[in-house]
């Protein structure tokens, strides 16, 4: 339903009989009027246009309409709307001066109010955002909520400025916790949900410790069970949202709730089935669209919690990750895969069986490198294995291998391991080993090891052997393993030579490692030293070795990190698990370390004259063994106790072993530290989840439209001012004359210069340039929508000097609501009260025609616009408003049936000033295209031209230029033939400009 808003000509008087019409819509008129007196110009009369759906009032205009009577209030506005409008000026080429400048503004603006401050913020955003700066844009969000922290700023405002898509896709999350608080505990929680998918539609990163502010929410209201259910509906309508499954982050804790209320739709017995149903087909139809890491995450909710009565869906859903992996290459997701094939071959050997044409190909497809062969033989064995254990009589090896062919290799036939599965012990020896390995530590392990300690070269063996001592101490390897790998590295270590080991023929072995002095008796004490760990091998991470106690750092885990860096060289913000700024904190902290580039670096500068135990100690007993894992402090091996590393290190820096602080138990990550709230019922999947949002920002009811502005009661009838004549001069100049007299003064009384009456004239004059722009706009923008001006509204306006100067010499036609081809064409002359207008046509046959409804016509609409160029020159006249000479280029003939022409696409230009180029053009701009809308009256039609102003990788970056285009009112391409050539001229036109703008310059 449309909120009608009245559209209206006023007719403004000033005390010396100047006369200015403005176009101004109804919500704006009471900020308006204020604006005009202050510029000495009063309402005489109204005259109504149209009824157009209702706009927001500009910024800072709509300041003037809170206090009409309060002129200090005015003055306020005045004097921080100028310097509002310069800092908003420097947005496109000084971005942070323009932040700045905003910075200054808002104690000026606080003067007038916190919502006035609020409000400035909101405007510095949404100025951002049209230029394509979503960082200066996310800054000045950031900016209101710490003032909303310290000033009293409206709720409603606040939440407005969260949930409208004007100020970004997805708030900062410090404004989303102010507007929540502000709102109330019933709001706020319904403003994080619609914030929380918002986020998740949009697929950026859900901020850390949004479920804990969900349940802390929750938990504040007077039902929590009722509000956890509400919680949980809201995560289940985002079940079809690809943002829930991004791989890592806060959206793995919205995983787990929805991991849990998966599992609880099969115990529910009224909504569970449908619930099911719902988010499977939501769940089918954006399949198509995740990668392997998304897909993956998918099987990881509804593996744990979907019993064996309904596996379609997770068939559907592992048969979409093997074709993901057979174009992508995802160990993570390769566990998940495999996981939910010994899963559907558990509970499910009826459809494999059904579906192994599909799956065998696109097992031989997912696992068609000559690495992934020993993890594919040890996947079909299991599975095999595991339809066997159901049903004796069927192998699913052979009705795999016969629908792939050749393309699978054999099933492995070497004994299964004592704990878990062929496929996890060939996972944890392919984290740790190359491929080659992979297969021959197999054998190994199915033979004597003193046949594959023979086979080895002696550089070869002590390599292997120090990479299976990595696979012992990593804790996810399975234990029997882990006794294996030892044995089997004791054995391909004892025999060795240290005269054969090397560091080039180590090097030559394996090109990944590094060693300076590889030492096969250091490796046999880092056996019997990891053979006595085996039951607490968690201990050997890094993130678990004890602490020195440092001057300076009361945070253990801060001193770990000082130890670690000093043990490893250097160490990596990233695979710490920490950030720069933590560093950049540990390095002003402690002299013995130094932060750089998310790097913690030793300084050796603060252990100068001391004995350094730690470097003798780390240089043989200590590596890092690159992994296919992600970058992180798994792939580290120790052939010493961390304590004795702790202990070297704090005898260096002159700090007693005594200290040492032993890390606490490390927490299970997979655990929402805070658990939820448990509802009893299972909810319906919620696609509104800010619905309670309308108690506290109710919809607006349409309306009729605002009244008409009647005659302003204050309207001046004397030029008198103090005894003197006011009255301007030839060229628009305000003169003074003395009451009685005939000759102007030089000098202006100071009883006239002070009063306020005189004052807002000079104010008004001021204002003239920019009531010109104003009425270029008014006029341009009838000739493009083909509206005609009724005889009324003619007559007001060429009572304007402005539009008058504008209007004259200009082609109308006196038929404008005919179709087809304008007819009854003339260039309008002159004009009189009792006569009306006098017009010249093409035959020079002047006449005068009265007051009558005409239109202004747009030059592509005339059949013939050299005739008229011609009559121009034959009276010497030129136009002020540009009509005959606009550029008239459209699309190329070619393009005419196609829905994008790219005619202006390929320009290099600067993206920022192209954007902020485009929104003086009248066009939306911000992320994505720049939009511009167009009605044409002449033939009831609405389209919106398109233009792609390009994508660089920063907002200040050089961009090329694409397409363009036309939509209809719902989204649909339109081709140029279905669009009027006038609209098509003007879209392009405004663009060819901006372009010229945007041009980069040499420097």
């Amino acid at each position: 339903m449309i909120d009608p808003e009245a559209v209206f000509l006023v007719r403004l008087r000033s005390l010396v009989s100047t006369v200015r019409v403005v176009e101004v819509r109804a919500d704006a008129w009471p900020a308006r009027r204020v604006v005009e007196q202050h510029e000495g110009y009063f309402a005489e009369d109204a005259l109504p246009l149209r009824i157009e759906p209702r706009q927001e009032v500009p910024f800072p205009l709509r300041l003037h309409g809170d206090r009409p009577d309060d002129a200090a209030h005015h003055e306020r506005v005045r004097r921080a709307s100028r310097v509002y409008l310069r800092a908003t000026a420097l947005a496109e080429a000084r971005p942070r001066r323009a932040e700045q400048a905003f910075q200054a503004l808002e104690a000026l603006f606080e003067e007038i109010g916190p919502d006035a401050a609020a409000s400035m913020w909101l405007e510095a955003a949404r100025t951002f955002l049209a230029l394509g700066d979503e960082e200066h844009a996310a800054r000045s969000l950031r900016r209101l909520a710490r003032l909303a922290r310290r000033a009293p700023v409206s709720a409603a405002l606040l939440v407005a400025a969260v949930t409208s898509p004007r100020y970004g896709a997805t708030p900062p999350g410090e404004l989303v916790d102010v507007a929540a608080e502000r709102a109330g505990p019933d709001a706020g929680l319904s403003l994080r949900l619609g914030v929380l998918r918002r986020r998740l539609e949009a697929g950026t990163d859900v901020p850390p410790g949004t479920m804990a502010a969900l349940t802390s929410a929750a938990q504040a209201l007077e039902d929590p069970a009722a509000a956890a259910s509400r919680i949980d509906a809201a995560l289940l309508g985002c079940f079809g949202l690809a943002g829930t499954w991004a791989p890592a982050g806060e959206a793995s804790l919205v995983r787990a709730r929805l991991g849990a209320l998966w599992a609880r739709s099969f115990a529910s017995n009224d909504l569970g089935p449908r619930v099911r149903s719902d988010l499977a087909f939501a769940l089918r139809a954006m399949l198509g669209d995740l990668d392997a890491s998304r897909l993956a995450a998918v099987l990881d909710v509804l593996l744990p919690g979907s019993p064996s009565d309904d596996t379609s869906l997770l068939l559907d859903v592992t048969r979409r990750l093997l074709g993901a992996l057979a174009r992508e290459r995802n160990a993570s997701a390769e566990d998940t895969c495999i996981r939910a094939l010994l899963h559907l071959a558990h509970v499910a050997a009826t459809n494999l069986f059904d579906h192994a044409d599909e799956i065998g190909g696109a097992l031989a497809d997912a696992f068609d490198a000559t690495a992934a062969r020993p993890l594919l033989a040890a996947l079909l064995a299991d599975l095999d294995a595991a339809v066997r254990r159901v049903d004796p009589s069927r192998g699913l090896d052979d009705a795999l291998r016969r629908s792939a062919g050749a393309r699978l290799c054999p099933a492995e036939t070497t004994p299964p391991p004592r704990t878990g599965t062929r496929t996890s012990r060939v996972r944890s020896l392919a984290r740790w080993l190359p491929a080659p390995l992979v297969a021959a530590t197999l054998a190994a392990l199915a033979a004597p090891a003193e046949q594959a300690a023979s086979s080895a070269s002696p550089a070869l063996a002590f390599v292997w052997a120090l990479r299976l001592l990595g696979l012992a101490q990593d804790e996810r390897t399975s234990l029997d393993l882990a006794e294996d790998a030892l044995s089997l590295a004791d054995a391909l270590t004892r025999p060795l030579d240290p005269h054969l080991v090397t560091p080039s023929a180590v090097a030559a072995a394996d090109p990944t490692l590094h060693l300076a002095h590889p030492d096969p008796a250091a490796l046999l004490r880092g056996l019997a030293f990891s053979r006595a760990s085996l039951a607490d091998r968690a201990s050997l991470r890094p993130e678990r070795w004890p602490a020195p106690a440092l001057p300076g750092l009361s945070d253990p885990r801060d001193a770990r990190f000082v130890l670690l860096a000093w043990s490893l060289s250097s160490l990596d913000a990233r695979e710490a698990g920490s950030h720069h700024l933590a560093f950049a904190r540990i390095a002003d902290a402690t002299p013995l370390v130094r932060a750089g580039a998310g790097r913690l670096l030793p300084s050796p500068l603060a252990l100068r004259g001391v004995s350094s135990s730690l470097a003798r100690l780390t240089s043989t007993n200590l590596l890092r063994i690159p992994t296919a894992d992600e970058p992180s402090l798994r792939d580290v091996v120790l052939l010493c106790s961390p304590r004795d590393l702790a202990e070297a290190f704090a005898r260096d820096v002159g700090v007693s072993p005594r200290f040492l602080a032993d890390a606490p138990p490390s927490a299970p990550a997979n655990l929402d530290p805070s658990p939820p709230l448990v509802p009893h019922d299972l909810p319906l999947p919620d696609l509104d989840p800010a619905r309670p949002l309308a108690a506290l920002l109710p919809r607006r009811i349409p309306r009729d439209p605002a009244p008409l502005p009647a005659c302003d009661p204050a309207l001046p009838r004397s030029a008198v001012i103090a005894g003197h004549v006011v009255s301007l001069g030839p060229r628009g100049e305000l003169h003074v004359t003395a009451e009685g007299g005939k000759t102007p003064l030089r000098r202006v009384p100071s009883a006239v210069r002070k009063d306020e009456r005189y004052r807002a004239l000079v104010r008004g004059r001021r204002a003239e340039r920019a009531r010109r722009h104003e009425a270029v706009r008014l006029l341009e923008d009838r000739m493009i929508r083909a509206a005609p001006l009724h005889a009324d509204e003619l007559a007001w306006l060429l009572d304007d000097p402005w539009c008058a100067s504008l209007l004259r010499h200009l082609v109308i036609t006196t038929r404008p609501r005919d179709p087809g081809v304008p007819r009854d064409l003339a260039l309008l002359w002159t004009w009189e009260r009792t006569r009306g207008l006098g017009v010249v046509p093409l035959d020079y046959d002047a006449r005068w025609i009265g007051w009558t409804e005409v239109e202004l016509v747009h030059p592509a609409r005339l059949p013939d616009v050299a005739a008229w160029r011609a009559l121009l020159g034959d009276l010497g006249v030129k136009q002020e408003l540009p009509q005959l000479f606009r550029d008239l280029r459209g699309v190329p003939d070619d393009e005419l049936e196609s829905a994008e022409s790219l005619v202006l696409a390929r320009r290099l230009v600067d993206a920022a000033a192209l954007r902020r180029a485009l929104a003086d053009e009248g066009f939306c701009t911000g992320p994505g295209l720049a939009t511009r809308s167009f009605v044409y009256e002449s033939g009831g039609q609405s389209v919106s031209a398109w233009f792609d102003a390009g994508s660089p990788p920063w907002p200040r970056d050089a961009a090329f230029s694409g397409a363009f285009g036309f939509c209809d009112p719902n989204g649909a391409p339109l081709p140029f033939s279905a669009v009027p050539r006038a609209l098509v001229c003007e879209a392009r036109a405004s663009i060819e400009r901006a372009l010229a703008r945007a041009a980069p310059r040499a420097r």
